[in-house]
């Protein structure tokens, strides 16, 4: 038992009196309690900490009591990146379990609970002089302790959805309450009147460029809506800009401004683009039409000086 970790995800409720569970509820929380560990050693440890979570030996279908290990796998991984002795990889791994709020005293999952879907005023380091890795979070005059890991787990995205998905089957009737915890001892409960308040949020996009430059394009299409975005190319590839030069579009809107097929526009634009949870989002906007070229419609000629009879 030394090279293990175990713990209990228990549900319960008026439905699972007889100790019965649909296994389409099942299947997808057991799942999301992997994810969870794994999103989680991920966070604390980097990606070369890999879990091997199991169901510890076999559970009969309509079982809701589930007792999971962490095998020599999971432990291993973390000796290798502390190179500390068995004793050292055991309390790391027991970490991760104590920063989920799963066993010890506080952690995410009471961290949740207690914020109740609340925004956080501010976050604060204990004591930083002497090295300590306890924060306390503010809402209001409110606060909370807890180790630092376990607000590196409540900013990551990936944690906190496979948090509410491991609670999802308090969504379904007659399934009341979610614990976790050792053994018999339960550490932390959840009810279904609480469930929203471990709802991920939607990730936040982080604005990482905001340039301006001057460009050249093309005008692919053009549009007359409010959002006033056109269609325009730079020879490489086409793409959709906000057009907010008034003056500009004063004067398409007046007729003073005309366009052929084959004309140019050099602008200023600003380009920002976003890190969302998906990927790069860029957005472009034309803050000025500093000229248009007309299409080229006739073949220049190497004109010289005049020469004189």
């Amino acid at each position: 038992m030394d090279d293990m970790t175990e713990f209990r995800l228990t549900y319960d409720g008026p439905a699972l009196e007889n100790h019965e569970m649909d296994p389409r509820e099942l299947a997808p929380a057991l799942l999301a309690m992997a994810d969870l560990l794994e999103a989680s050693a991920r966070v604390l440890y980097g990606d070369r900490a890999k879990i091997s979570v199991n169901v510890k030996g076999s559970f009969e279908t309509g079982s809701f009591n589930i007792d999971f290990v962490a095998g020599v796998q999971w432990l291993k991984s973390i000796r290798d990146i502390f190179a500390g002795p068995e004793t050292t990889a055991i309390a790391n791994a027991t970490a991760i379990l104590g920063a989920l709020g799963i066993i010890g005293k506080r952690g995410l999952l009471p961290l949740l609970k207690w914020l109740r879907s609340r925004s956080i005023t501010r976050i604060e380091t204990i004591d930083p002089e002497s090295g300590s890795s306890k924060v306390r979070i503010y809402v209001e005059d409110e606060f909370y302790d807890v180790e630092k890991g376990t607000v590196d787990l409540l900013r990551d995205v990936g944690v906190r959805k496979a948090t509410e998905q491991v609670l999802a089957p308090l969504e379904k009737p007659g399934i009341s309450v979610v614990a976790l915890g050792q053994g018999v001892t339960v550490n932390v409960t959840v009810q279904d009147t609480e469930r929203a308040a471990f709802v991920a949020p939607q990730a936040q996009e982080e604005l990482i460029i905001d340039d301006i430059r001057d460009m050249a394009f093309s005008i692919v299409s053009l549009a007359f809506k409010e959002d006033n975005k056109w269609r325009l190319s730079d020879g490489a590839s086409t793409i959709s800009a906000i057009i907010s030069d008034t003056t500009f579009l004063h004067a398409v809107d007046d007729n003073i401004a005309s366009f052929s097929k084959g004309d140019s526009l050099v602008c200023r634009v600003r380009v920002r683009q976003w890190q969302t949870a998906h990927g790069t989002r860029t957005e472009y906007e034309v803050v000025e039409v500093k000229k248009h070229l007309r299409a080229v419609r006739q073949i220049q000629l190497p004109w010289g000086a005049t020469t004189e009879r």
